[in-house]
Formats: structure tokens, C-alpha cells, sequence
């Protein structure tokens, strides 16, 4: 069977992959960059419904994503939980008015928009309730708990409606597992399956030619996942899954078509200023701005994430920042609902901004357009070319199965299986279908020949629970997973070296930014040492990632890259 080419190796094009591999598809996925780099590392972090998609009268997106949100509750309970959210509210009666300009439509029009700019009213107690008792009839048979909503204390005029969606701590890590399933597939099924990160893809004459943008250092071991060999092939079809990248993929494969995308910015803001972080808790806040825009307060491990803006961005996606003015914007936002916490620009440690892959609605503002996701077809030389419109990090299973369906047709097959109930690798059920706590002071061994040096602590273990779920047999039994009982951790970290060689071996790893932003997180860490980059740089150097020579070079190259795109500043 012919393979199918991925292109973009984020939330979409993992998700299709999986869906594709399990069902006995082979699978290239071709990605310019790393996986997750894009807007899935970029997003809100949320599996949610879409409460103010109820504006815009999207009510099939929203049924769909609630559905989607309870079948991850169950499915990757390792990644993704339920969380509380909470509206202030201050008046009764207010928003009425542009609630119903949204829902009617006429704020896809200039007429509607000049009209909510003239008529906007903070959102009222009437107006709050009654989208949440329809949020919740569309959520009906959830295992979540309805809304709530009670008068503010201390004698402050107000209400705080509560409602429960759910949270993605780390989307990065949530790909990976995608991939590592769609992996496990297809070594069961006997099919191919590769990522081939760093690499760009030219099509003539209905071939493919697959090869490294730039020659990379690694000695490929026998477990390795890099693969940087140059490849052809005649794939049955390519899928453009490189989000606000579409149109500049398509151009590049020859493609000549109208512009498909216009990606809005949006940016967010991470810290972990104590008193914010003990008023958010472990609960969130759904607030709205001066402006009318409804933004989140997230708690986010020990900080808080602070989302997000909504601004047309021209130029390559690649190259969005978190601007001065809309740190300002979310700042502002915060303390205004939350004045207590005195929120301040020195105390923000990460500001990044990604790019929503939206279709081109002309005349729309960025709120009203469409958040769902479609796909369009074309042609480049014989080889047909399915482009991913949309989406969200909610959705993403079910985009995958929409368009596995649509290879299927084209090529003749039948669906074997589907990932509706498919757990994804990690998840924390055990033979009774109960979690395994971790108690203090536990140490988990992994081979009675060598427990001086193949055990963990509860502290550890706990840490690498976090990223992957409950895979600790797995990866503490792994040959390369060395000397670890709490004395071999990162500098600065409870991770210990052994994960971070696992996970370079088996995670698609080629620089130093792959482990530091999306692989182990580090990125949110308060204080990231030079120290630790200098001893990840070494382990990609003894792993054959990196050449010796350039492990300098590569640290610094690191760290202009984390201030540069996240605002982060190296201790």
C-alpha cells in the first residue's frame, strides 16, 4: 500500500496519523521544524466546549467539542483534567444587546461590527446564565458537574458563576503520545511509520522527494528516531496539516489557489507571581476585558497562564511574538478583575504568541470567525493534496477521523477501527481500572540484578508522571534508562538524566530547544539554568544529536531563542 505524506507534525497532523496507522494506513510525517512547535505549543491549553462560540450561534461546534472534551476526560486522563472555571459578573442586566448582534449574525458584517463598538455593555448576570443552562443542555450526559453561581462575598454587589471544562497542561506532550501510539500501530501492523523532523518535501512528477533542511549531526543508533536519509516515493496522497503555514506549504509545492488561511495572533503570558497564583488556586477565571473580549486566568503547575489575545498577523507565522501592547492588554485585563494581585510586567517570565489556522473570511472580525474545520482539496503534479482548515486542540481526534474517512473512500478501504474509545499510552488505568498512587519515600525498582542504580523516588516518579503518564515500567526497564535514585537529576530539576536520554532516543529529539520546550517543559520552569541547557547539550552530544564542536554554539543558540520567542531569560 502507498504511504500517505503528513506535512506538519502538530496537534492535526499527529491525530491523523494515529487514526491512519491504526487502521493499517502507512504513514510519512514530514515536519520543517519540530513536533508541536507551531500553535499547539502556542494555545490556551484548554479542552473545552467553546462557551463563546454560543455567541456566534455555533452550536453543532460546540456540541461536538463537549463530546470530544468527555472522551478525552476518559481516554487521556494523564493529560487532560477537569478544571473549574469562574465568571465575575457585576451587573444583572447587560451584553444583551451584543449578544444578540453575535447570534444573529450581523457581526460577520462592517455594519455589525460599528454597531457592537457603540452598543457594548459588560456582559450581565441574565446574559452569563442563560449561555451556561445552554452550555449545559449541550453537554447533557456529561460527567462534569453543572453550573453554579452565588452572590460575590465580603458585601461586594456581584455574582461568580462557576462552570466546568477541562485542561491540557502540556499539548506537547500529548502529540508525542499521539505519535508514540500511532508508532506502537504500526510496528503491530507490520507498516510503515516515520517522523521526520527538520525536513521539507518537494513533489515532481507525481513523486516525492523528501530530505533534511540542513545535514544533521547524530551517529543514528539502533533505536534512534531520527532518520535523516533523503527519500522518494509515490505517496497515495499528501495531507497539508502545517496550520497557518497552509497557503505558504501549498505555494511551495506548486500549488496555485487563493489564499485558504488568515491566522489571527494570539499571545499569552505565564507566571508564577505567588499572590496571583494562590487567589487563581486551582480553579480559573473566564474573564472579560474592557474591550468585550473573554480572556482566561489558568493555573498552570506552580504559575499561571494568562490568554489570549485575538489580532489578524501578517507575515510568517513563524515569526509571531507577544507584543509590547498586548502584554499590557492581559495585564491589565488581570488586575482589573483581580486588582489584589498587582500584576506587573517584571513579574511575566514567558510571553509567546501563536498563530490560529482560520480560514479566509473577508469582512469578519477576528472573534467571529469560524472556529471549526474543513478540509480543501487540490492537485500538484498528479498527487493530491488535502489541506486542514481550522481545528482546535478539542477537535482534533474527531478532524482526524473526517479525514481518515475521506482516504479511506479514495482508496477503496473500510475503517477497521476507531479512536473513540482508544486510550492514548500512559493512561493511568491499571487491571482494576483504578490509579496506582505513589506513597513518600517510594522507590520503584527495575531489575533486582541492579538496584543501585535502576530506581526512582516518589519525587521523580512523580515528575515523569507529569510528562507521560503512567509509562514508568516502561521507562525505567529501558536499557538506556541509567543510574537515577534521586542523586542523577538535571540541575535545578526532579528529572532525572535517564528520562531525558529515553526521551531523546525515543522522541524525535535533534536540538537542544526540543528537550527545553517540549519535551520537558522546561521552558516553565522559574528559574532555567545555563547550567541545565550545558548538561542537556552534553547528552545530546553523547546521544550523537549534536557535534562536539558546536555544543557551544547550540546553547547559545538556545538561549537567544527563548528570549526571543518566549520571553524567557536563562539564569
Amino acid at each position: 500500500m502507498q504511504p500517505v505524506v503528513i506535512l506538519g507534525a502538530g496537534i492535526n497532523g499527529a491525530a491523523v496519523a494515529r487514526d491512519l496507522a491504526i487502521n493499517g494506513v502507512p504513514v510519512l510525517i514530514v515536519e520543517s521544524g519540530d513536533v508541536a512547535q507551531g500553535a499547539t505549543s502556542r494555545s490556551s491549553r484548554l479542552i473545552h466546549g467553546g462557551l463563546r462560540y454560543l455567541e456566534y450561534r455555533d452550536l453543532r461546534l460546540v456540541r461536538e467539542s463537549l463530546a470530544e472534551r468527555e472522551r478525552l476526560l476518559k481516554t487521556a486522563p494523564q493529560f487532560v483534567r477537569p478544571i473549574c472555571l469562574h465568571i465575575p459578573v457585576s451587573r444583572a442586566i447587560g451584553g444583551l444587546t451584543s449578544a444578540a448582534i453575535r447570534f444573529s449574525g450581523l457581526s460577520a458584517t462592517q455594519f455589525g461590527q460599528s454597531l457592537l463598538r457603540r452598543c457594548h455593555s459588560p456582559r450581565g448576570l441574565i446574559a452569563v446564565r442563560f449561555g451556561l443552562w445552554l452550555y449545559d443542555l449541550l453537554a447533557r450526559g456529561s460527567s462534569l458537574p453543572r453550573h453554579s453561581v452565588q452572590h460575590s462575598g465580603g458585601g461586594k454587589r456581584g455574582w461568580q458563576c462557576a462552570y466546568w471544562d477541562a485542561q491540557l497542561e502540556f499539548p506537547e506532550r500529548f502529540v508525542l503520545s499521539m505519535l508514540h501510539d500511532a508508532q506502537a500501530a504500526a510496528e503491530e501492523l507490520g507498516i510503515e511509520f516515520r517522523v521526520l523532523t527538520r525536513h521539507r518535501l518537494r513533489i515532481s512528477r507525481g513523486n516525492v522527494a523528501i530530505e533534511p533542511i540542513a545535514p544533521q549531526a547524530n551517529v543514528l543508533a539502533q533505536s534512534s528516531t531520527v532518520d535523516d536519509r533523503p527519500i522518494t516515493l509515490r505517496p497515495s496522497l499528501v495531507i497539508n496539516a502545517t496550520g497557518a503555514w497552509g497557503d505558504a506549504t501549498l505555494q511551495s509545492l506548486g500549488v496555485k489557489q487563493p489564499p485558504l488561511f488568515a491566522g489571527t495572533r494570539g499571545s499569552h503570558l505565564f507566571t508564577t507571581h505567588a499572590p496571583l497564583r494562590h487567589l487563581v488556586d486551582d480553579g480559573g477565571i473566564y474573564a472579560e476585558a474592557g474591550d468585550g473580549r473573554l480572556v482566561f486566568i489558568l493555573p498552570l503547575g506552580r504559575g499561571v497562564l494568562i490568554g489570549t489575545t485575538d489580532l489578524p498577523h501578517a507575515g510568517s507565522p513563524g515569526d509571531a511574538v507577544a507584543t509590547d501592547d498586548e502584554v499590557t492588554y492581559l495585564l491589565d485585563m488581570v488586575n482589573s478583575v483581580l486588582p489584589e494581585a498587582d500584576l506587573r510586567h517584571e513579574h511575566v517570565e514567558v510571553r509567546h504568541a501563536g498563530v490560529r489556522p482560520l480560514p479566509r473570511t473577508p469582512d469578519r472580525s477576528a472573534a467571529a470567525v469560524p472556529r471549526g474545520h474543513t478540509v480543501s482539496w487540490s492537485d500538484s503534479d498528479g498527487v493530491p493534496i488535502a489541506t486542514l482548515i481550522g481545528g482546535k486542540l478539542t477537535t482534533c481526534r474527531q478532524l482526524a477521523e473526517e479525514v481518515s474517512d475521506a482516504v479511506f473512500r479514495r482508496q477503496g478501504l473500510l475503517r477497521q477501527h476507531s479512536t473513540i474509545d482508544r486510550p492514548l499510552p500512559g493512561h493511568p488505568a491499571n487491571r482494576t481500572g483504578e490509579s496506582r498512587p505513589i506513597a513518600p519515600n517510594t522507590s520503584f525498582g527495575t531489575g533486582v540484578d541492579e538496584p543501585d542504580h535502576r530506581e526512582i523516588t516518589a519525587e521523580q516518579a512523580q515528575t515523569i508522571r507529569r510528562l507521560v503518564g503512567e509509562r514508568l515500567d516502561e521507562i525505567c526497564f529501558a536499557k538506556d534508562f541509567k543510574p537515577a535514585n534521586g542523586t542523577d537529576n538535571l540541575t535545578g530539576t526532579t528529572i532525572p538524566r535517564g528520562f531525558v536520554r529515553w526521551s531523546i532516543r525515543r522522541e524525535w529529539v535533534t536540538q537542544l530547544n526540543d528537550l527545553v520546550e517540549r519535551r520537558l517543559m522546561l521552558v516553565f520552569e522559574p528559574e532555567l539554568q545555563q547550567a541545565t541547557l550545558e548538561e542537556l547539550a552534553d547528552l545530546l552530544v553523547a546521544e550523537g544529536r549534536l557535534a562536539q564542536p558546536d555544543r557551544d554554539a547550540e546553547i547559545e543558540r538556545s538561549i537567544s531563542l527563548l528570549e526571543r520567542f518566549q520571553g524567557k531569560r536563562v539564569v
